[in-house]
């Protein structure tokens, strides 16, 4: 069954997008929390650039304005074969679907215990992109920096919080945000860069 993005991001419900972006040389990008959002002392999290849907907006301008308003620069999005479904439970499945370009994936977040919007659920449509240009004009409330992390670092995420000092020397660059971020201060994924642990899995496990 061919399916489309409504069928698994529909309308009514809260839908926003991710961008999964690489460099030439295979790392993913990824924004460093800003200021303004709430960490554990000596830690920071990281993400996908992208975000929630305007009223009426449909997945690619969101796409499109998230990455101008966030990191300066547009995006060129990348279509991916296969597409991934990743449930908040259970295993993720490739699915087929007509929209075009075709989404990395879907994934369902649900809010965890203890945040305002607890057991809540929020759809991700994650697309594969390129920088059109240098990330610029980047508010340091919103984010501090740009990492990229090789796909290995990705896949490890999820079972440990390394310090950016051992992530660098282990291949990660640090595109901005040198001099914001303690080398020491450890670092942990949420939304997309979550969502691609299980998808890189997948396809290192093919090969």
């Amino acid at each position: 069954m061919i399916n489309r993005i409504t069928d698994f991001a529909p309308d009514g419900t809260e839908t926003g997008v991710g961008l999964a972006i690489q460099d030439n040389d295979g790392r993913y990008l990824f924004f460093l929390a800003g200021t303004r959002h709430h960490c554990p002392p000596g830690e920071l999290f990281y993400g996908g650039i992208g975000g929630h849907r305007e009223t009426g907006e449909d997945q690619l301008g969101c796409a499109h304005r998230e990455a101008i308003e966030e990191i300066g620069t547009d995006i060129e999005i990348l279509p991916s074969f296969p597409t991934w479904n990743i449930p908040n439970k259970g295993p993720i499945r490739r699915v087929e679907v007509s929209d075009q370009p075709h989404p990395l994936a879907f994934y369902e977040l649900v809010y965890p215990a203890g945040t305002p919007r607890a057991s809540e659920v929020y759809h991700i449509v994650i697309y594969r992109a390129r920088l059109s240009g240098p990330p610029k004009d980047m508010s340091p409330e919103e984010l501090q920096g740009i990492i990229a992390l090789t796909p290995k670092q990705v896949i490890q995420s999820l079972t440990r919080r390394p310090k950016l000092a051992q992530l660098l020397a282990e291949g990660a660059l640090l595109l901005t945000g040198q001099k914001r971020i303690d080398p020491q201060t450890r670092l942990y994924p949420i939304g997309t860069a979550r969502a691609l642990v299980p998808i890189l899995r997948a396809v290192y496990n093919d090969h």
